[in-house]
C-alpha cells in the first residue's frame, strides 16, 4: 500500500492521485487535492472545471453539502465554459441542505439543457418534502423514468398514517393506557394501566372496605389516592406524547421511502476528464 501510494505521489500527475482517492473512496482527502489542484489550474478552465467538479460531488459524498455549494458557486462565476454543470451541482448541494425553494429556482434556469431531465427529478422531489404534493404529481407524471416516477406518485399519493394527539390523550383520561395502545405503545399501555389499577385499588380499599377507621388509615388512602392522582395525569401528558412520537416516526419513515425512491433515479453527473 505505501509502495502504491509513493508512486501515485512521485511518477504521476497530483489530478492522478487525486483521482484515486476518489476512485478508492478516500472521499474527504480527495476533495482536498482536487481544491487545490483547481486553484492551481485556473489558468487552464478546462482541468480547473474539472477539479472543482470533483471536489463538489466529493464534498456530497462526505455530507458536507454547504461546502460544495461554495465550488460549485464559485466555478458558476469563473468558469462559464460548464456553467449549467456547476449549476446542476449546485442545486443538488441546495437540495442535500434542504433548499427546496432554492431548487426550484436553480431548475427553472436549467430548462432546455441537458440537464433538464435530473433538476426536474429534484424539482419533483423538493416539492414533495415542502408540501406541496399535487405539484409533484404533475412534474412527475411528465417523467419517463423506467417506473420510479409512478411508484413515487404511488406513495405520495397514498395516505400518511396519523395519530391524534387530542384522541389519544382522551382515551387515556377515560382508561390509563388506552392512548399508548392506540399509538402502539402496548409496553407503556400496560405500565400505566397497571399502575392505575394498584394505586386506585388501594385508594379504593383504604376508604371504602377497610374496617379500619383511624386517622392513619385516612393518610394512607389519601396518599394512594394522591398519588395515582398524579399517575394518572402522568399517563394522559405519556398518551400525548406517544401520538407526537407517532406522527414523528411516520413522518421520518416516509421521508426514508422518498429518499431511497430518489436514489433509484439516475442523477449522479458524468464528469469526464479534458
Amino acid at each position: 500500500m505505501i509502495n502504491l501510494l509513493a508512486v501515485l505521489l512521485f511518477t504521476q500527475a497530483p489530478i492522478d492521485f487525486a483521482d484515486y482517492l476518489y476512485s478508492a473512496g478516500d472521499y474527504r482527502r480527495a476533495a482536498l487535492e482536487y481544491e487545490r489542484i483547481a486553484f492551481l489550474e485556473l489558468t487552464d478552465s478546462a482541468w480547473a472545471s474539472y477539479a472543482l467538479l470533483r471536489a463538489g460531488e466529493a464534498l456530497l459524498k462526505t455530507d458536507e453539502p454547504e461546502r460544495a455549494a461554495n465550488l460549485y458557486s464559485f466555478g458558476i462565476d469563473n468558469l462559464s465554459d460548464d456553467r449549467e454543470r456547476f449549476t446542476y451541482g449546485l442545486l443538488r448541494a441546495e437540495f442535500a441542505q434542504d433548499h427546496f425553494d432554492r431548487v426550484n429556482e436553480l431548475a427553472s434556469s436549467l430548462e432546455g439543457t441537458d440537464f433538464t431531465y435530473p433538476s426536474e427529478v429534484y424539482r419533483s422531489f423538493s416539492l414533495v418534502f415542502s408540501g406541496d404534493t399535487a405539484s409533484a404529481t404533475r412534474c412527475l407524471s411528465l417523467l419517463d423514468a423506467n417506473g420510479f416516477a409512478d411508484s413515487t406518485i404511488a406513495l405520495i399519493n397514498t395516505p400518511s398514517t396519523h395519530r391524534s394527539l387530542l384522541l389519544s390523550a382522551g382515551f387515556s383520561t377515560v382508561l390509563p393506557g388506552a392512548g399508548q395502545a392506540y399509538c402502539g405503545r402496548w409496553g407503556d399501555a400496560w405500565q400505566s394501566f397497571s399502575m392505575a389499577v394498584v394505586f386506585g385499588g388501594a385508594a379504593a380499599y383504604y376508604f371504602f372496605f377497610s374496617n379500619d377507621t383511624t386517622t392513619a388509615n385516612t393518610i394512607k388512602g389519601t396518599v394512594t389516592a394522591s398519588l395515582g392522582g398524579l399517575f394518572w395525569l402522568a399517563n394522559i401528558y405519556g398518551a400525548a406524547n406517544s401520538a407526537l412520537d407517532y406522527n414523528d416516526y411516520a413522518k421520518r419513515k416516509r421521508q426514508e421511502q422518498l429518499r431511497n425512491l430518489l436514489n433509484r433515479f439516475d442523477l449522479e453527473p458524468e464528469i469526464k476528464r479534458p
